[in-house]
């Protein structure tokens, strides 16, 4: 939207009030972008095992493939330029930097634009079947673009460079309308030639201010005064009135018949010049006007800004339910954050501790373990093959049939050692396809939380200890959740990390231990799909 509103108004006049305010829309299309940075790397980077500064740039490194692509460079870029473009907003910064330096760092708005589009486009959007949201994006991208092309076709007249010589023939005086101008371009730069109360100046067509185009402003108070933000200037000198300091050039001009001519060497900035006098004045003001900070809107704009401005309010709730309708479905996930439970089980102290839980219809129920945070449980329970009876409080975590605690570490009570299980029996060698994700967040709160846009959390927590978990899906998306460990029962979160969140096919072997099943397999066996 906001890109949208310079060309529209090169294109219909009647749009200019917006453009007062588009420095105001932009900074806040910042906070709304840190506040999401700011979420997303806390809820998919903080809590574990690397600064999650850190981690937005190191915690995926596939940049050789499009598909695995860091989608989160472009949103770090994205964030970076429009930081820089509303911390330098204020005008102060555009008096000291100078008006063109001001107007490059600004024109970086289309690199974080097109930063943006990378960033949906190679992120979330590879996580969601639905064509709406890839349509969305490119119908946007088509209007942008089909915005600015029309804009610069508009404008593509008044550049084509009028012939030169010592004076320029630019129009007739009938050509420029009372208290407006014609615009020529004269030497390589737009000239804005005004006539006013029988009198023809010509000054430079670019403000000072934000190079806004002079030349399709009017003269308002004696004063030319820029569509854009209202800067004024006078006709015979290009100087602002005190207590203002900027100037622009000004251009010699004389009527010869019914001919304006301009001399194509400019003045320097501030330099008075006589006006052409003409030999009919009238002071009429033949088209409506408007600057964004004046207080009366002329009513014609009034009423075009208020229907459409209407519209969008009614607009915009029912684009978000349309939105949200084809979205990828919620998993059924369930963290019972801020309820701990009481547990009374076994600890089976191997590479990723569970808890066994007696069933009332006999045999035992497997719950992964983990500490707060992105952290599993290994050094709360540092005793390795050991089977230790323990009561604990915890807040449980759930998806699908799997369980997980996540354990309150001071409240851990073990209450003496007993009997290992029995071996678990070996089911065979399967070859299975799904993604490897972790046990933690997965279960609980990632919705839908599926391959990539949860690649960093799953990372994060599968680094720090995090049982990692093979999921696989049959054809009516039923989910079986393997954990994974190596072909020697060793934990293998370090060794897995380049593969987790991306489709896979595994071979290995499956242990059934209880009601868990486990998947151990070895790296040279996995395989991207």
């Amino acid at each position: 939207v906001i890109l949208c509103i310079g060309p529209l108004c090169r294109l219909d006049s009647r749009f200019l009030p917006l453009l007062y305010n588009r420095r105001h829309a932009g900074v806040m299309m910042f906070l709304i972008a840190f506040v999401h940075a700011g979420f997303a790397t806390f809820q998919f980077h903080a809590l574990g095992d690397l600064n999650p500064f850190v981690s937005v740039l190191a915690g995926n490194t596939r940049y050789g493939s499009i598909a695995q692509f860091p989608f989160e460079i472009f949103g770090v870029i994205a964030l970076v330029i429009l930081f820089l473009m509303a911390a330098t907003s204020h005008d102060f910064w555009l008096a000291n930097l100078s008006a063109p330096v001001w107007k490059a760092l600004h024109m970086g708005v289309y690199f974080a634009y097109a930063s943006l589009i990378l960033h949906v486009t190679l992120g979330v959007l590879q996580a969601e079947t639905s064509p709406v949201y890839a349509a969305i994006i490119f119908v946007g991208l088509a209007i942008v673009l089909g915005l600015h092309i029309a804009s610069a076709r508009c404008g593509r007249a008044l550049d084509e460079e009028k012939s030169h010589g010592e004076f320029v023939d630019v129009c007739s005086v009938e050509e420029i309308p009372e208290k407006r101008a014609k615009i020529a371009c004269i030497s390589g730069e737009r000239v804005a030639v005004f006539k006013y109360d029988g009198k023809v100046s010509a000054i430079s067509g670019v403000c000072q201010h934000q190079n806004g185009p002079l030349g399709e402003g009017c003269i308002i108070g004696g004063l030319v005064t820029c569509p854009w933000h209202g800067y004024q200037y006078r006709p015979e000198d290009g100087a602002s009135p005190a207590p203002f300091h900027e100037k622009v050039p000004t251009f010699n001009v004389k009527i010869s018949g019914d001919r304006v001519l301009v001399d194509p060497r400019p003045n320097p900035p501030g330099t008075r010049v006589e006006p052409a006098i003409i030999g009919e004045t009238t002071s009429a003001d033949q088209t409506t006007f408007f600057v964004g900070y004046q207080k009366i809107m002329p009513a014609s704009i009034a009423a075009f800004l208020r229907l459409r401005l209407a519209a969008l309010f009614c607009i915009a709730p029912l684009i978000g339910i349309l939105l949200a309708i084809p979205q990828h479905p919620f998993g059924s996930g369930n963290f019972e954050f801020g309820s701990p439970r009481d547990f009374d089980g076994v600890v089976v102290t191997d590479a990723s501790p569970p808890l066994l839980l007696t069933k009332p219809e006999g045999g035992a129920s497997r719950y992964f373990l983990c500490a707060p945070g992105k952290h599993g449980a290994s050094e709360i329970f540092p005793v390795r093959g050991t089977a230790q009876h323990v009561k604990l409080k915890g807040t449980l975590i759930e998806r699908d049939g799997q369980h997980e605690i996540e354990v309150v570490p001071e409240s851990v009570e073990l209450e003496g050692v007993v009997p290992l299980p029995a071996a678990p029996p070996d089911l065979g060698e399967f070859t299975l396809r799904g993604e490897i994700v972790d046990s933690k967040c997965f279960l609980g709160v990632m919705k839908p939380g599926n391959l990539k846009p949860h690649k960093a959390c799953a990372i994060r927590c599968i680094s720090g200890g995090v049982p990692p978990v093979f999921l696989v899906r049959d054809r009516d998306g039923n989910a079986l959740y393997l954990l994974l460990e190596g072909a020697d029962g060793r934990a293998i979160n370090a060794e897995i990390l380049d593969f987790v969140a991306e489709p896979l096919e595994i071979t290995g072997r499956i242990e059934r231990r209880d009601d868990l099943l486990v998947l151990k397999a070895e790296l040279a066996t996995f395989r991207r799909l």
